[in-house]
């Protein structure tokens, strides 16, 4: 009998560590709707300045909102690629994609920029 090893799905972990140099014209345009929304700036503050992964559970926006609306940020910042999400069964973490981020606002500033 051949063994073969089990199959796995992919590490999120890797995707994380992954440093986009340039952004998309499209993920670009999803950062800036994603923080161009209140609540969603209000959200991605807060997990930006988590010492770790911040449970969902601990944001202190969710109190004013419901859970459904919570997710539907919380999705749409993931999407943009702002955050990234590692669920753990019933519960997810969220940790901020600063790569992410920094490359956006170093392309922002490369199109503001005069031409010479």
């Amino acid at each position: 009998m051949i063994r073969t090893p089990p199959l796995t799905r992919p590490s999120r972990r890797k995707q994380v560590a992954d440093a986009p140099s340039r952004l998309s014209d499209r993920q670009f345009a999803a950062i800036a709707r994603a923080l161009a929304d209140p609540r969603r700036y209000g959200i991605i503050s807060e997990i930006a300045s988590a010492p770790g992964p911040l449970p969902c559970c601990a944001l202190k926006a969710a109190e004013a909102v419901s859970a459904a609306t919570i997710s539907h940020h919380i999705k749409s910042l993931e999407a943009a690629g702002l955050i990234a999400v590692v669920r753990e069964g019933k519960f997810a973490r969220l940790t901020f994609r600063r790569d992410t981020f920094e490359a956006y606002l170093r392309q922002l500033a490369g199109a503001l920029r005069p031409p010479p």
